[in-house]
């Protein structure tokens, strides 16, 4: 039988500057009259949020704020979130922020409609039922967690980061505005930009790539190639922080539908026993990660190397991608972050664990892995 490939995209995207400002529209194609708002402190400060709830009073929506979303939130914040929307009866929620504020209020909106705790949907294909109506504001351009199906939890008591993966468990609506990444700070911006370049990067070069999701991840490599810097160092180009959030939108598709790869598999445990920021932890190890697999992917790294306008080599893709790092502000190694060699060998373990170590275009064993997080230390 010849090989199918299957692409799907839950999320209804809208793109374009100002499309934030549009949130009633899909509220009221899914007859939300109560919604809780869930953001995070930071959104508050740079003066986000007031727009957003000036266009809910304009519709007649009534809302709520839920202001308390923390970086990598566990199971405990999670529920917190879904607490407040149960009591508020809340219909549908709109999620203001970065990815962990997504994540929160796409779980509180699977407790909603499913019950029980996130930790009963951990893996793949565990949500029964579509969680309530999501709508997704993002504030950085990185992530893509408004437009996956998957959702990152952390297990402070075990070291972990858990990750839930469900069609049944995202956002409904995503309004990706460049406006609202304009305020970004510089390291976030840049940290964030890297974990979009890693998306495409990896499902490009991912074992399950085909011609549809290759275009698309090409098509991210070159904004970003074009544009990170330049939106790092001028938070006002919205031209760079356009281009920004649209390669957001292109690898997120592209990698929704391949998985991605070493860099993701090491990353989680970074952050989970190190607590190293997961946009920081991929962005360390990505050129490391990519030399690696040069020996099993040179042709497709030449054609990363092409797109991201260092030529049509893989060398000069690791290359480049080194230089980008410290052109931005990011650390080169993982040892000034806080890593100490004693934990490598239980991150190790963890990363095996992931479903992105088996389509990797290198094989990987443990050894491999053990030996890479040495080489970024």
């Amino acid at each position: 039988m010849a090989r199918v490939d299957q692409f799907r995209i839950p999320t209804r995207i809208s793109f374009g500057r100002g499309v934030a400002l549009t949130l009633a529209e899909p509220l009221k194609q899914v007859r939300a009259e109560r919604v809780l708002v869930v953001t995070d402190p930071g959104v508050i400060k740079a003066g986000l949020l007031g727009p957003i709830e000036e266009r809910l009073r304009d519709a007649k929506i009534a809302y709520e704020v839920y202001d308390a979303v923390v970086p990598d939130p566990g199971w405990r914040e999670v529920q917190r979130c879904f607490e407040r929307a149960r009591e508020y009866g809340a219909q549908a929620l709109v999620a203001v922020g970065g990815g962990s504020s997504i994540d929160t209020a796409k779980m509180a909106g699977v407790l909603l409609t499913n019950g029980g705790t996130a930790l009963d949907y951990v893996g793949a294909d565990k949500v029964p039922l579509p969680a309530a109506p999501v709508i997704a504001i993002p504030t950085t351009a990185g992530t893509g967690a408004e437009l996956t199906i998957n959702s990152v939890i952390a297990d402070r008591e075990h070291h972990k980061k858990l990750v839930i993966i469900s069609p049944n468990a995202t956002a409904l609506f995503a309004l990706e505005d460049p406006e609202m990444t304009r305020s970004l700070p510089p390291f976030l911006t840049a940290i964030t930009g890297m974990d979009t370049l890693v998306h495409a990067i990896e499902s490009f070069c991912s074992k399950n790539a085909y011609r549809l999701t290759e275009l698309l991840a090409l098509e991210a490599i070159r904004d970003v190639g074009r544009s990170l810097a330049a939106s790092v160092k001028d938070g006002s180009d919205m031209e760079a922080r356009e281009a920004m959030l649209r390669a957001v939108v292109t690898a997120s598709l592209a990698f929704s539908n391949t998985r991605l790869g070493n860099v993701h598999a090491m990353a989680l445990p970074l952050g989970g026993w190190c607590h190293v920021a997961h946009g920081t932890a991929v962005a360390v190890l990505l050129p490391h990660v990519m030399d690696f697999n040069r020996s099993a992917a040179e042709d497709r790294l030449a054609a990363v190397g092409e797109a991201i306008g260092a030529g049509s080599d893989g060398k000069a893709a690791v290359s480049f991608v080194h230089r980008l790092n410290e052109t931005i502000g990011i650390p080169a190694r993982l040892g000034p972050l806080g890593v100490s060699a004693d934990v490598i060998p239980s991150m190790a373990a963890d990363a095996m664990l992931s479903g992105n170590i088996l389509v990797n275009p290198r094989t990987t064993t443990r050894a491999d892995v053990e030996a890479l997080y040495r080489t970024a230390l």
